[in-house]
């Protein structure tokens, strides 16, 4: 009797800390950081944010994505645990309401504008403000840079932004930001506009969802210590919903000091790889933008120069091509490797910090975040010195 009264006891305090812990997970979720935080507020909500957010970006005809303008200190998500705090204005009275018309990461113009930077995600920077190599540009080189860039955009919507927003600013100088994916998306927007008809690819992979015991699924859903303590054990958060298939990461490595890097995406693989039909009419597209922005910024004696933004999987090849194999990183290439045809074709002068990343790399050094596609504040900071470099060698 005496021992079945002490497993009793035993078994109480067990379910009792167990039950405790959930509590407290379940409680302080919105203020637990990184991937543990990602884990509990899904559980505990139903979505993985620290918050309810809406994306400050919304589709746009013109530019498949913009900016709502007038947004003050909101945070914003790259994945789960990425985020960042957002303000966006208008450059100038638009005529229209405060919630209509694009924003911009760029407060309204009271100074010089020496350079006008265009460009995606990586020129908009998920990052905080400060954080961004456009800022830690404009403060290490003291010139007035306006940020025009917006999320979700290719090169079409680029050339457009800079005849509307960069144009009329006459700018000495335009930064031009170009990642791999601007193809695709010069394609996406056609598409989506409904100009051209969708181009049937047999080189699509179909998406499955990835098969899960439902015991298991159903601890990770609904408990948040086991959900806590898979991300401890795995260093990922697991729970997978149909939409975010494209964008889970296939293969993840550890490097340097500890450091993770989840790469592979089905969305990458895929926007990147010019063997498709539909990247390679993005690329056409995006010649006669880059073409139209030569003639226009000749108008005003201007100079244009191109940043590409390498890869991860580039960066990190000496991680991620033993898991991926040559094939699949080959067709990641691709895609910058056509922007620099284009360099060569057009004559433009483009700046490829791919070699300068590398050596950081294989340093052990973080240039992009664990689980987003984007650099970091630290890549940034990296970024920000290449370009200003090249600028400064290329300055009369």
């Amino acid at each position: 009797m005496a021992r079945l009264k002490w497993l009793w006891i035993g078994l109480f305090w067990v379910v009792g800390t167990v039950l405790l812990l959930e509590i407290v997970l379940r409680v302080s979720s919105g203020s637990l950081p990184g991937q543990v935080g990602v884990a509990a507020r899904y559980v505990t909500t139903g979505q993985p944010y620290a918050e309810n957010w809406t994306p400050a970006w919304r589709e746009n005809r013109d530019h498949y994505y913009s900016l709502r303008p007038n947004i003050q200190n909101v945070l914003q998500y790259g994945t789960p645990s990425v985020n960042f705090r957002l303000s966006t204005y208008k450059l100038w009275d638009d005529g229209l309401p405060p919630d209509e018309g694009i924003g911009f990461r760029t407060p309204p113009i009271d100074y010089t504008v020496d350079a006008v930077v265009v460009g995606d995600s990586f020129g908009f920077c998920f990052t905080e403000l400060e954080d961004c190599w456009v800022n830690l540009l404009a403060r290490d080189t003291g010139l007035g840079i306006a940020n025009l860039s917006q999320p979700v955009t290719g090169t079409i919507s680029h050339g457009r932004i800079l005849q509307d927003f960069g144009a009329p600013l006459t700018p000495p100088l335009v930064i031009w930001q170009f990642f791999g994916n601007d193809f695709n998306d010069d394609y996406g927007l056609l598409a989506w506009r409904g100009d051209i008809e969708p181009i049937t690819d047999a080189l699509d992979t179909p998406i499955t969802p990835p098969s899960a015991n439902p015991w298991v699924d159903t601890l990770r859903r609904h408990s948040a210590l086991y959900a806590v303590g898979e991300v401890l054990i795995t260093g990922r958060w697991q729970v997978i919903t149909p939409d975010q298939i494209p964008f889970i990461p296939n293969y993840t490595v550890t490097y340097g000091n500890g450091e993770v890097l989840h790469f592979g995406k089905l969305y990458e693989r895929q926007a990147l790889d010019m063997s498709r039909p539909a990247n390679q009419f993005g690329f056409e597209r995006s010649q006669e933008a880059f073409q139209a922005a030569q003639a226009l910024i000749e108008t005003w004696d201007g100079r244009l120069i191109v940043v590409i933004i390498p890869t991860r999987e580039e960066v990190y090849d000496f991680l991620t091509e033993p898991l991926m194999g040559k094939e699949a990183l080959d067709k990641q290439r691709s895609a910058r490797l056509s922007m620099l045809t284009l360099c060569d074709a057009l004559q433009l002068a483009c700046i490829d910090p791919l070699t300068a990343f590398q050596e950081r790399a294989r340093a052990g050094e973080s240039l992009y975040y664990s689980d987003d596609m984007h650099l970091n504040p630290v890549g940034n900071r990296y970024l920000a010195q290449i370009v200003q470099a090249a600028i400064e060698q290329d300055t009369p």
